[in-house]
């Protein structure tokens, strides 16, 4: 298995099928109260991230105190709709890409961790034989990508940073694995994609053009964690304990990281080797940075943050390529570090 493919497959059907469900969450009508006595269901993603190390030493299940029940899923688009039709109380690893199209969508979503970004996941891989050096030379060519997912958002982010027509470039769209044969017989050239898949190419006769990190400024790219904003007005206090045990598992990575590989190689089905590897291209948070600029903020400056930010400029892009029809006008307010800061607090006591 891979890291997530972060909304791939993501289709206007998708998101038509979303609008109709938005309204249809429970838990509009309750009050806030500190107890619960339900399951508690928790959608996840494939990653090689803290949260995996969580899942495997089922701190969500300490922190709760309560039935947890943790459903995998392949892709954003399925989870979210899990989450609007009130399926879901909690959906982790989602690309800012698919979350931003949710909102737009209406579906009752709250962003309360900011679990990773990716700097080198993800990237552009060129054949060494192909001529192609710089972005500029991309000009005329095909680039195989998965579309629907964050790579065409960061290769046209690139495009026009230097100036250049998205229209000159071919996307191609493909599986990853599709790409891996493709390149093997020279059908492509160049492809956009994450790890473990560019550096397979890469390893092939192939080189890094760039990556996220590139242009993580104009277009960041986090994995999510986002929780049904109905549930989480009714139920604020196991709101606070999911961050905990999201802060657990960030913890005992950092202070156990060859049991943390051993943990996410488990939750993820590939070696620890891999899992270590496949860490190397993320930046990691802590409970303490997220209330920080370059993760969700706090106050007035949740507005500002990097996350808000990378919500924006997905609706941005999404609109431009016709995905949604409109961008939402205040895209802090999905944006809650409130949860965070309490469990940072009474850390602190």
């Amino acid at each position: 298995m891979h890291p997530k493919m972060r909304g791939a497959g993501w289709t206007l059907m998708g998101l038509a099928s979303l609008a109709i469900l938005a309204g249809c969450g429970s838990g509009g009508s309750q009050t806030a109260s500190s107890s619960f006595n339900g399951t508690v269901t928790i959608g996840y993603e494939n990653a090689p991230d803290p949260e995996s190390v969580a899942i495997a030493k089922k701190y969500f299940q300490k922190e709760l105190k309560l039935p947890v029940r943790m459903e995998y899923f392949q892709s954003g688009p399925s989870a979210l709709t899990a989450l609007a039709s009130g399926k879901l109380d909690f959906m982790t690893t989602l690309g800012n890409p698919p979350t931003a199209a949710a909102i737009a969508r209406g579906v009752p979503l709250t962003v309360i961790w900011a679990m990773e970004r990716y700097t080198t996941g993800e990237g552009l891989v060129v054949k060494r034989s192909s001529g192609i050096h710089s972005l500029k030379q991309l000009e005329g060519k095909t680039v195989a990508l998965v579309k629907g997912s964050t790579s065409p958002f960061e290769l046209e982010t690139a495009l026009k940073l230097h100036h250049l027509s998205v229209n000159g470039v071919t996307e191609l769209n493909m599986s990853p694995t599709e790409m891996v044969s493709a390149w093997k017989t020279n059908q492509i050239q160049a492809a956009y994609v994450w790890v473990p898949f560019d550096t397979e190419m890469a390893q092939d006769g192939g080189t890094m053009l760039m990556y996220d990190q590139n242009v993580y400024q104009e277009a960041p790219i986090f994995n999510l964690a986002v929780v049904n904003s109905n549930w989480a007005k009714a139920h604020p206090t196991q709101v606070e304990d999911f961050v905990r045990a999201e802060a657990d598992g960030v913890k005992f990575f950092q202070q156990n990281p060859a049991q943390a590989y051993q943990a996410m190689a488990q939750v993820n089905g590939i070696s620890a080797a891999a899992a270590k590897a496949q860490t190397e291209g993320f930046s990691f948070s802590t409970l303490s940075s997220q209330v920080t600029p370059n993760w969700l903020g706090s106050g007035s400056g949740v507005a500002h943050s990097l996350v808000t930010k990378s919500l924006t400029s997905a609706a941005n892009w999404l609109k431009a390529s016709g995905q949604i029809s409109t961008v939402p006008s205040n895209m802090a307010q999905y944006v809650d570090p409130s949860y965070a800061a309490a469990v940072l607090r009474s850390a602190k006591k």
